[in-house]
């Protein structure tokens, strides 16, 4: 999709007090009036959005929405606020500031608008001196907001007076625009939803981002239904492509109008998704009075969605009018939300503005409330919302010691497969994400660390447990800590690189721990060893050993344990055990005979090795397991490679433990 380079359309929205005049200044500019439904205008009040077009002199096509004044209404109101570029705040000259004034102009402040004028209407009803003390006042309200100095008009919908300095305004707010960046992932809330015989399902809204084509693929959410894009209109006219900022009509397949309501999100699939919980920097009203308490039921306002739920405030305990706040927005229903995304809060019950801010992401977990490194990982992403490769690394270090799957980061950012691509091989470069051994996962360097500290806890608390082992396995380590063994292994390898933990055949055991064994046990344990290391290939059976020493079966067995976890005794098969250095004194008897006559006969070997079948044959699969021989017939030769094991270093031991 290309990037326009200049606006060729544009959106203007109005706001103010019910009754102030705001369709009739509408039809008055473009001569379409808003209101659509009999209702409307059979009652002289806006219910729903209306929507008008004109063109200004420059050819711009300029498309009005007109939002309802009355308070039942604000949610209408709000959805219409979305997408629009500019608003004209309708104040009459006969009420001046009104309620819905006042919480108008804080909505469209929450919402992130940022160019507008203000349009005194109906100065045919009042003299010259009131309408000049009107401006005053308003001049005084829009104060601190970003009307402030913005022009104030007069006019008169009646009599034509002042339309035109206010077509002017306009004109020059339109010339005002930034060009359009449709570079970025397609989505558009849906403001109206309806059939056209013949064609099927329409869609209509203002796209906040991306980029569209006739043809495209799209999704339905939070339904999740699959949909095509069969023709499109902009601003009213036929069009083959379409994007963030311009009014469009959407003609899509496969889906009924009425499986649509409005404040659902139609956009690119694959990148959107529904979440019952957003992470968001709130700010409360300066005008709101009293405390705001935590857990409060609110009614949550984006795009053209309104959703109830409940505010919780994770680094504050209340909040003072104009304070602000991280929080966690716990809706009932699912949203579509993106990071950036303006949202309004206004109370469940009686309905009335609290106030907004910024989405900063959505997760999967409830968090906990004055949590550190939940709050650095909001700010983190707040800080970076406008840098994609910064906010990645924030977002990836969101999910703590969750990995997060490759194919769910175009979900989290919102980004194309480019960005995102180039992004993550930057932070995996500079060491910032680790990958894990899958391939499929990540997780931030932070988040491993504080894994590998939760990895030695675990380890501790085995250790403590049972002290024998010379280590555990990755499996009893993820046991204990309740977590797949993928990542504890993940963990465990990060411990071991900093030598806080030290492994041996794939057991890990934390080097700080030192208690465990009494002074009988270093006693046996001695002993027991002695007894292996001199009875070379006629070494006694646990059981033996045990009625000779007079000691339990079971505690034998543990200090044997432990003797083969510091690769003191090897077990070479069911029931055999040998010293270490047994073993390596016959490695080497094996390796300087095949040196010297190319291969050793299984029957020979009995003879080099002074011991009986029962030790031969185990030792000669022992030493083919370990990679330092290969077996043809009867007759063992050194492997290519044999030289890593015959020269392994004493506390590496002579090759891998025999299966047990």
């Amino acid at each position: 999709m290309s990037q326009a380079t200049h606006v060729a359309h544009a959106v203007l929205g109005t706001a103010g007090h019910i009754d102030h005049g705001k369709s009739s200044l509408v039809k008055a500019l473009t001569g379409t009036d808003p209101d659509r439904f009999k209702e409307e205008q059979d009652r002289g009040m806006t219910i729903d959005i209306g929507f008008a077009e004109y063109e200004t002199p420059e050819g711009v096509d300029v498309g009005l929405i007109d939002v309802p004044g009355h308070e039942r209404f604000i949610r209408n109101m709000v959805a219409g606020a979305s997408g629009m570029d500019m608003v004209m705040l309708v104040i009459a000259a006969d009420d001046s500031v009104m309620p819905q004034t006042r919480e108008h102009l804080e909505i469209m402040t929450l919402l992130g608008l940022q160019r507008g004028c203000v349009v005194v209407t109906k100065v045919d009803m009042v003299d010259s001196d009131m309408v000049e003390l009107v401006e005053e006042e308003v001049k005084e309200f829009v104060a601190g907001t970003f009307l402030e100095g913005a022009p104030v008009l007069r006019c008169s919908s009646i009599t034509g007076e002042g339309l035109e300095e206010v077509r002017e305004v306009i004109h020059s707010m339109v010339l005002d625009i930034p060009p359009r960046d449709w570079d970025g992932v397609f989505r558009m809330p849906i403001q109206r939803a309806f059939t056209i015989k013949g064609h099927g399902t329409v869609v209509t809204g203002v796209p906040l981002s991306g980029g569209v084509s006739v043809g495209d693929q799209l999704q339905l959410l939070p339904q999740g239904l699959e949909c095509r894009i069969r023709g499109l209109h902009v601003h009213h006219k036929p069009a083959e492509e379409g994007g963030a900022g311009l009014r469009t009509a959407i003609n899509i397949s496969d889906i009924g109008w009425r499986d649509v309501h409005r404040g659902d999100v139609i956009a690119a699939p694959g990148y959107f998704s529904s979440t019952r919980l957003v992470e968001a920097r709130f700010s409360l009203l300066p005008s709101w009075k009293g405390l705001l308490k935590d857990n409060i039921p609110v009614r949550f306002h984006v795009g053209c969605t309104e959703a109830l739920g409940r505010l919780v405030l994770l680094d504050a305990k209340r909040l003072e009018p104009g304070a602000d706040a991280l929080v966690q927005i716990r809706l009932d229903d699912p949203v579509v939300v993106a990071p950036g995304d303006h949202y309004l809060l206004r109370l469940a019950s009686p309905e009335r503005t609290l106030g907004g801010g910024l989405v900063l992401g959505e997760t999967r977990y409830r968090f906990k409330r004055f949590r550190d490194w939940i709050t650095e990982n909001m700010k983190g992403k707040e800080e970076h919302l406008g840098d994609r490769e910064a906010y990645l690394e924030y977002v990836i270090r969101s999910e703590g010691l969750h990995p997060v799957p490759r194919d769910r980061l175009a979900l989290l950012v919102k980004d194309t497969p480019a960005k995102l691509a180039e992004g993550l091989q930057s932070l995996l470069t500079a060491g910032r994400v680790i990958e894990l051994k899958d391939r499929k996962h990540v997780m931030h360097a932070d988040m491993v660390a504080r894994g590998s500290d939760e990895a030695q806890k675990a380890l501790l608390a085995l250790h403590e447990a049972d002290h024998y082992p010379f280590g555990f396995k990755v499996q009893a380590v993820a046991s204990h800590m309740k977590h797949p063994p993928g990542v504890v292994g993940t963990f465990l390898e990060a411990a071991r690189a900093s030598k806080l933990v030290e492994e041996q055949r794939a057991m890990f055991r934390l080097k700080a721990f030192k208690g465990g064994l009494s002074k009988e046990d270093r006693r046996l344990l001695g002993v027991i060893e002695g007894a292996f290391q001199a009875g070379g290939f006629a070494t006694p059976s646990v059981k033996v050993l045990a009625e000779e020493l007079d000691k339990p079966l079971k505690r034998v067995e543990n200090i044997l344990t432990l003797l083969q976890g510091w690769n003191r005794v090897v077990q070479i098969d069911k029931g055999v055990w040998l010293h270490r250095d047994v073993i390596r004194t016959a490695r080497d008897q094996v390796v300087a005979w095949c040196q010297e006559h190319g291969a050793l006969p299984s029957n020979q070997a009995k003879d080099l090795f002074g011991a009986t079948r029962k030790y031969v044959i185990p030792l000669l699969e022992y030493f083919d397991s370990a990679g330092l021989t290969v077996r043809a017939d009867s007759s063992r030769s050194l492997k290519d490679g044999y030289e890593s094991v015959w020269t392994a270093q004493d506390d590496e031991g002579v090759g891998p433990a025999s299966p047990q």
